[in-house]
């Protein structure tokens, strides 16, 4: 729950990545905004989410999803960018062009060639940081757009697109008071109780929690160079 921007998209010409990259790596640089260029050679197994439809047995339809496992032979390139106080922001492409992520392999699994889930779907969640960043992290998507052949942002913000800073600020307001409502342990109970949800709330629930995911050792010194030209 909370405020996020999803992003996807294909680049226009792979060989203008190296122009995008210093564009954005000198934008984060004048917002002192850590930023690491990526140069990696992906191989191995990754999952990918796949969306399927199925028939409930009151005849509404609804989605679910299935897990397909695939080899992976990729060289991804670009930066990874980190806005205070949001999720990571992954600016990365593979060979195709194609936006893409490949995240560390759950459960600590310290597999060589191990992923989790490759993602083609991308987001950051900026609900806990603040409205100036959440229009920081918009300029820079506003830095990649020029470049794509593909490109589409979904922002919960209302922002992207629109580009009215009052709207966003009253849109990040209504999001923060609901987070802080849930914050209070007794309003939290009577949620719970009318939902009929037998669970005693004694604390109140940590809210915007920033967690750290760590790669596995054998993949902690990647990213000098995929060694491909």
């Amino acid at each position: 729950m909370g405020i996020t921007i999803f992003y996807q998209g294909a680049l226009r010409d792979l060989g203008q990545l190296p122009q995008l990259s210093a564009r954005l790596e000198a934008a984060c640089a004048g917002l002192r905004w850590p930023c690491r260029v990526v140069d990696e050679r992906i191989l191995g197994t990754g999952e990918r989410y796949r969306s399927i439809e199925i028939e409930t047995d009151d005849g509404i339809p609804t989605s679910t999803f299935e897990i397909d496992v695939e080899p992976v032979d990729d060289h991804v390139r670009g930066v990874v960018i980190a806005p205070p106080g949001c999720e990571t922001l992954y600016l990365t492409f593979g060979r195709t062009g194609r936006l893409i992520e490949y995240s560390a392999a759950p459960f600590g699994d310290s597999t060589p060639g191990r992923y989790g889930l490759i993602r083609e779907h991308l987001f950051t969640k900026t609900q806990f940081s603040s409205p100036e960043v959440h229009m920081q992290v918009c300029d820079l998507l506003q830095i990649v757009e020029p470049f794509m052949a593909e490109w589409a942002v979904l922002d919960d913000g209302g922002y992207w697109g629109v580009w009215d800073e009052a709207a966003l600020r009253a849109t990040w307001a209504r999001h923060t008071a609901i987070l802080d409502a849930l914050s209070d342990p007794a309003l939290l109970q009577e949620i719970l109780e009318a939902a009929g949800v037998d669970i005693e709330v004694t604390q109140p629930p940590e809210v915007g929690k920033q967690l750290t995911v760590a790669h596995p050792l054998w993949r902690q010194e990647w990213g000098i160079s995929a060694g491909e030209n």
